[in-house]
């Protein structure tokens, strides 16, 4: 097989999966009013999806509890312009972040910093 086809290909597979991801985030559901935001995040467990040993739960006290890598995990948090901002107490202090949240089924994704910072994805629980 000459270059060009190897190339070709490479670049068919790439824009594949390029789409596959875009579509996958476009699945992605916005949560940007409270009500929303209190239907699908208060109270199920949210899970890092590769170990659901590590997980945190919203209340609606504006408390958030939970257990990431054997540590006891707190912290408090409010609802602020159509951002999730919460400060962590523990395991170890951590500054207040607003975040921005989307759901897609059993998924939610958040990115820190009102949308402009680094995205991370859980698995929900119930």
């Amino acid at each position: 097989m000459g270059k060009l086809a190897i190339t070709t290909g490479l670049c068919i597979a790439a824009a594949i999966i390029s789409h596959a991801a875009l579509a996958a985030d476009q699945d992605y559901e916005p949560v940007n009013e409270l009500e929303s935001f209190a239907a699908h995040l208060i109270g199920p467990k949210i899970m890092d999806p590769e170990d659901s040993a590590n997980y945190f739960v919203i209340l609606p006290d504006g408390a958030i509890e939970g257990t990431w890598y054997g540590n006891t995990l707190t912290g408090t948090w409010r609802w602020e312009d159509g951002y999730f901002c919460r400060a962590l107490t523990a395991p170890r202090p951590a500054p207040e972040d607003c975040q921005e949240w989307s759901v897609a089924n059993d998924r939610a994704k958040l990115v820190r910093n009102r949308g402009a910072g680094d995205a991370t994805i859980y698995a929900l629980g119930e």
